[in-house]
Parts: C-alpha cells; structure tokens; sequence
C-alpha cells in the first residue's frame, strides 16, 4: 500500500511509538526532534515541504549530508547524533512495515553506523571469563554462599550496582513466572525473568536467612550491602580467577562489567537491541548502541569467536512510560502530517 509521508508521519508521531512501540518519555523527545530537524534540514537544501516528502528523500546519501551537517554546522556532539540517527532508522523502520517502498531506505539508514565517541574500549566478560569468576568462588566458606549469590544475580539480572544494593528478597516473584522488579534511575521500575539457577539460589537464601523479605545482598555483618562491598567482591574473585584465566589480567572487574557482560552476551545469542535497551532500562536505543560499543574490535572478535548460545530464557520488563510532550516540536510535527 502507498501512503504519503505526512500520513506515515502522522500515524507513527501520534500514536506508534509511544502506543505501540512503547518508548518512553526520553526517546520520544529524541524520535520527535530527529524528525523535526530532518524535515527543517530537507527544507533548507532541498526547498521541500513536508508535505512533498516522499521516499526518494529518505536515501543513505540525504541521511548521511543531514547528520554531516549536525556535526559540521551545528557542532553537536557524537551522541547526540547517533540519537538523531536513531530516530530516523525508527521512522524508517516503522515505514517500511506499513509501506513495502520505505524498505530499501530503512535498511539504507541501518546500514549507517553509529559512531563511537572519543574514550576508552569498553571492557566486558567472555562467557569462560564470567564461568572462571564463578568457580573461584568457594561456597563452603563462611561468605561463600552469599558471593556466589551477589555475582550470579547481578550478572542475570544485569543490574546497575545501585539497583543490587537495594534489592529485597520481597522484589522476586516465583510460580508460572519467576522474575523481580528491578527499580532503576528516575523512579522507574523494569520486570526481569530469571534463570532457573538464579531462582535456586534466591529461594535457598530466603531459606538461610530464615525471612521472606529485607535485603537480599548482606556484608560480613549481616547488613545490606553497599556499593564499595559489592565492587570489591568482584573485583577480588577477578584476582583469583585470573591464576586459571590469564585473559583477567587485563580488565578492570566491576559491577558495570558485568551489567556489560550480560548484555553482550544477550547480543550474541541474538537478542535485538530493543529488547536489551528494555532489559537494562535505557531510556534511549542509543544509549545501548553506545553501552555494548558496537565497532569496537573486541565486540566484533566476540561476534566472530562465538560457538554457542547461552540458554535461552525468558525477558520481560514492565516500564513506566513518560507522558512527556513538547509542545513546539508536536504542534510543528502535526502540522506536517495534515
């Protein structure tokens, strides 16, 4: 079916993707303004209006001078770009499902690559790395138990250290579905499916503990945990395992390493982006494109080296939508799809 830009426009602005597509309050913004910009851009250039947009305008080349033109003329930074870029393959995407003619454009957008920002390599865990960590750990000593607990959780669960410290035994939920809710930044809550060793080691520790409820990660004096207690527990059992896993040597073991870790683990046994996006609780699709560093050189050696899948496991999540609205950039955006 062939429809007009301004009415894909229109569809996709005011209901999909916060309706549909379920984006929250943040990537609603970077959607809607990557839109509004582009077609300000096009009608710059181009001298176009909106409602004379037409597929020909969504080609890798327009794209490609448009985020130039970012960069180069309005000075933005390297995120921020990438998010305009995000927003257009979301469009694009969106388009090509509706109109068949959008899908060479789609895949034309995709096929640009994010770029990466000026900084280090981001370090993340092979799986026979995460595996050495865990065998270093020696649960018939006094903490064992409660170690080997901290690092299978919050690798399963990839949460932020923030969100393991404030854990309670109370957040998990087991029956037909066995999950916890995992409250992150800004009030926001997500609903994480567990594997089945995790919700072993859960259950047996509301069993030691002799309670149902408070927290889940304890110090050696019994209290919750703090941030520093669970960096250093990583990092300690990283030592040992690097005696049997030289490879250790070289990486700095955190909790944001493993929160990595999981991640790209789910990548290479073929999770999508937006599910993992929801799965740690970005806000942005961008965020993760630049959290799992996608053309770094050791990302693309773990993509290249990967034998087999992990097992595979239900993910879920449950996030409070935003009812953010810009009033500029919807009343101009509106008007385009009139």
């Amino acid at each position: 079916m062939n429809r007009s830009f301004t009415s894909l426009l229109e569809y996709y602005v005011v209901t999909y993707v916060k309706n549909e597509a379920g984006q929250s309050g943040e990537t609603l913004r970077s959607y809607y303004t990557a839109l509004d910009q582009y077609v300000l851009w096009l009608a710059d250039t181009e001298n176009v209006s909106a409602a004379s947009i037409d597929v020909s305008h969504f080609n890798r080349e327009k794209i490609q001078a448009f985020l130039r033109h970012l960069e180069d003329d309005k000075g933005v930074c390297t995120s921020t770009r990438n998010l305009r870029r995000a927003g257009i393959v979301s469009f694009l995407e969106f388009a090509s499902g509706v109109c068949p003619l959008y899908t060479q454009a789609y895949l034309d957008a995709q096929s640009i690559k994010v770029k990466k920002s000026p900084g280090t390599e981001k370090s993340f865990l092979t799986i026979e790395e995460y595996r050495s960590i865990l065998e270093s750990i020696d649960i018939s000593r006094r903490n064992g138990f409660g170690h080997y607990l901290l690092v299978c959780t919050m690798y399963d669960t990839a949460a932020r250290v923030s969100e393991g410290v404030s854990m309670n035994l109370e957040d998990f939920s087991f029956g037909s579905e066995n999950s916890v809710l995992i409250y992150g930044k800004g009030a926001k809550y997500r609903r994480i499916y567990l594997t089945a060793s995790t919700v072993r080691l859960v259950k047996k520790a509301a069993e030691k503990y002799g309670r149902k409820t408070g927290p889940l990660f304890l110090n050696k004096s019994g209290k919750r945990i703090t941030d520093a207690g669970i960096d250093y527990i990583l990092k300690k059992y990283a030592v040992l395992a690097s005696k049997s896993m030289p490879s250790l040597e070289h990486k700095i073991v955190s909790p944001h390493t493993l929160r990595r870790s999981k991640a790209t683990h789910m990548l290479l046994n073929g999770a999508s982006l937006p599910v993992i996006q929801r799965f740690l609780g970005h806000e942005s699709i961008t965020t993760t494109e630049e959290y799992l560093d996608l053309g770094s050189e050791a990302m693309t050696k773990a993509v290249k080296e990967a034998e087999s899948k992990l097992k595979e496991h239900g993910i879920s999540n449950e996030t409070v939508i935003s009812d953010w609205k810009d009033p500029d950039i919807m009343r101009r955006l509106k008007m385009m799809a009139k």
